[in-house]
């Protein structure tokens, strides 16, 4: 089984074939030499492979600033005398030099000379000999500047240049050193911020031409932290505090009586990058497929985080590509020859050309939001229904000393148990905490080659289930099993549902409640014939002419201030004596139309206002809540018997409100 699975992974990272998925199967990107996933081990599942490494652009594949291994990803990690420049173009970075005589000449190119500064070779070196010619940039006497841009943003620590070995007496007397992080509609300068009426000859700040110059035609302002006039040394080592630049300029004026000479212009910056990325090619599944849980191996030091975010679609690319027709404003999605544009046609469109970019959200998902990196056993994918389509996107974020790593991430799927499932809920628009009659309908499509259903799980968000009342199927009453009845999830038995019952809908009667506005029903599907298979969600849409929700969020119709509801005390006497008898108060509340977790404190005090015991501090979401009081105080103590004040508070962005009930313990 171990070398079908190494061709089928050499097969698929060469796009010669697609897998159509027969069970459940696992994917993995990244950690190809690390042992199966626990369930191929054991035969449960098949197994499909991607490398980290095999990334594409033509797919949108891309890394950043990364280590990319077989067995995992890293940000790029510098050692303490690790040089940057020699690797500016590695990171789409440079290293350009102020050029030419003349005043039509280029203002800042590639040169002999900035091979000769950034090759690490120190017995190499760009030398200019007493009473060169004086360097023009755009006609104006320039200087000699060499501009460094290190590709992204790095913690610099250090500034080093140095002469040749035994050509001591070339140091540079003179020299300004300068650094830039941002251009400048990067960082939202504009000239009117440095210049009265827009002209840069009359900018404040420039340190002179050199630096206005660098200002006009490249966009970028400089810090500019030092000037050495009477410096002797021929090796010029200079330190920073670490902050996060990614351009220095280093200029020698051209009105030096001396010759001078450079060999190596170096810059540490050690530690981690700032940030990385990587974002997966899009992945073929083969066949549409539900998807199931992604899980992932890494680690990560605790100043550092990772972002992980998938997206899921049905056709090879979530973008529409728009092409100018030079015809007024109108943009066209296909190319002179009438053929849809792909991202490849588009690129090699004239700029000119290149309409805008759309999302195809009818066949794609919008990214996820991100998972927590802490969810690392599994978190369910972000997705509506099946998909064949899969993209991953991974942001590091480090500090110089606090680094990550992923080893691989990988998830489950299966075939899907219906070609379509469309469900909505009725009511959709009710009060908060109220109990409701609800009706939840499914309009399911089944293909010869689907396995149907016969579970159905319905669960909420921002509201509380009951109890299931009724089932239908074509309108007609149908028996049902209560698998499962919680507060948050409903899972039912029904007659199996196949292609004989294909647009037959399925209607749940179930009694409920929301607690905030736009409470979510959502609905999943499976197959107890396959346990192992993925629960199938229901995708919103219109399942029924007989009902108009076309919705599974249900909305409150009232929206009043109260944010704190119901205080349930049951009967507000208890006898806390350890005889296992109504030895502890169960404390309620609802909490209504929160979106957001809010802090919450729920206290009993005695008659006087003092704190008698602090029951719960922390944060809680829209719905019903639930605490118990044992009887004792915060020193652990048993409280005498008397009246007591059980007071609940929340702060939320409305204000602070809060809600007291009364309290005996007897003995």
């Amino acid at each position: 089984m171990v070398a079908s699975n190494r061709l089928l992974v050499a097969l698929l990272s060469i796009g010669v074939m697609s897998v159509a998925v027969d069970g459940l199967t696992v994917y993995r990107l990244g950690g190809a030499d690390l042992p199966p996933p626990p369930e191929v081990q054991a035969g449960q599942a098949e197994y499909v492979q991607f490398d980290w490494s095999n990334l594409d652009a033509n797919l949108q594949g891309v890394g950043s600033f990364l280590n990319i291994e077989p067995d995992g990803i890293s940000p790029l990690f510098f050692s303490e005398d690790q040089n940057l420049v020699v690797s500016v173009e590695d990171r789409g970075g440079y290293v350009n030099t102020g050029g030419g005589t003349c005043g039509t000449c280029p203002g800042w190119v590639e040169a002999e000379e900035t091979a000769l500064v950034s090759d690490g070779d120190l017995e190499t070196a760009y030398y200019e000999v007493s009473g060169s010619e004086p360097v023009f940039v755009r006609g104006e006497r320039y200087g000699k500047s060499f501009l460094i841009d290190l590709g992204g943003l790095f913690a610099v620590d250090r500034i080093r240049f140095s002469t040749r070995a035994g050509n001591e007496a070339n140091y540079i007397e003179h020299f300004y050193l300068w650094t830039n992080a941002l251009t400048n509609d990067e960082a939202g300068i504009s000239d009117l911020d440095l210049c009265g009426a827009g002209r840069t000859d009359n900018c404040l700040g420039f340190v002179g031409r050199d630096h206005r110059l660098l200002w006009r035609f490249l966009d970028l302002y400089f810090h500019p932290f030092l000037e050495v006039k009477e410096n002797t040394r021929s090796t010029v080592e200079v330190n920073l505090t670490g902050e996060y630049i990614r351009r220095v300029n280093l200029h020698v004026p051209s009105q030096q009586a001396r010759d001078w000479e450079i060999a190596e212009i170096e810059i540490f910056a050690p530690g981690y990058v700032p940030n990385a990325s990587y974002t997966s090619n899009i992945l073929d599944l083969g066949r549409e497929v539900t998807l199931g849980a992604l899980r992932w191996s890494g680690q990560k030091d605790a100043a550092a985080k990772i972002d992980i975010r998938s997206q899921g679609g049905s056709d090879k690319d979530p973008n529409i590509y728009w092409r100018k027709t030079f015809r007024g404003d109108e943009q066209v999605v296909y190319d002179e020859n009438g053929a849809p544009l792909t991202l490849r046609k588009y690129s090699r469109l004239e700029a000119s050309e290149r309409g805008k970019i759309t999302r195809d959200a009818d066949n794609w998902d919008f990214w996820s939001v991100t998972y927590d990196f802490a969810d690392s056993q599994g978190v369910e994918l972000a997705t509506t229904r099946p998909r064949r389509y899969v993209q991953l996107q991974m942001d590091f974020v480090s500090g110089p000393t606090a680094g990550s790593r992923l080893d691989y991430l990988e998830w489950t799927a299966s075939p899907p148990a219906a070609t379509g499932l469309v469900g909505e809920i009725d009511p959709w628009q009710v009060e908060t905490a109220q109990v409701t009659k609800f009706t939840y309908a499914i309009r399911p499509t089944i293909g010869l080659d689907d396995p149907g259903f016969d579970r159905l799980e319905i669960s909420v968000n921002g509201g509380r289930l009951l109890s299931v009342d009724a089932v239908r199927m074509g309108g007609e009453d149908v028996e049902f099993t209560r698998l499962e009845e919680a507060n948050d999830r409903l899972v039912v038995a029904v007659p199996k549902v196949d292609i004989s019952r294909t647009e037959e809908v399925l209607e749940v009667d179930f009694s409920g409640e929301i607690f905030r506005f736009g409470a979510t029903f959502n609905g999943r599907v499976s197959n107890s014939e396959t346990p192992q298979d993925i629960q199938q969600p229901v995708q919103a849409g219109d399942a029924t002419a007989l009902r108009d929700g076309n919705t599974l969020s249900v909305q409150a119709l009232l929206l009043g201030d109260e944010v704190l509801s119901a205080l349930d005390l049951g009967a507000g006497v208890f006898t806390p004596n350890e005889d296992g008898t109504n030895d502890g108060l169960d404390i309620s509340y609802d909490l209504l139309k929160i979106v957001e977790p809010a802090e919450v404190a729920v206290e009993i005090r005695d008659l006087t206002g003092g704190i008698v015991r602090q029951v719960y501090d922390g944060l809680d979401v829209a719905g019903r809540h639930k605490h118990r009081w044992d009887g004792r105080d915060d020193s652990g103590q048993r409280v005498g018997p008397g009246i007591y004040i059980c007071r609940i508070e929340i702060e939320t962005e409305r204000g602070r409100q809060q809600r007291s009930g009364v309290v005996v313990v007897a003995y």
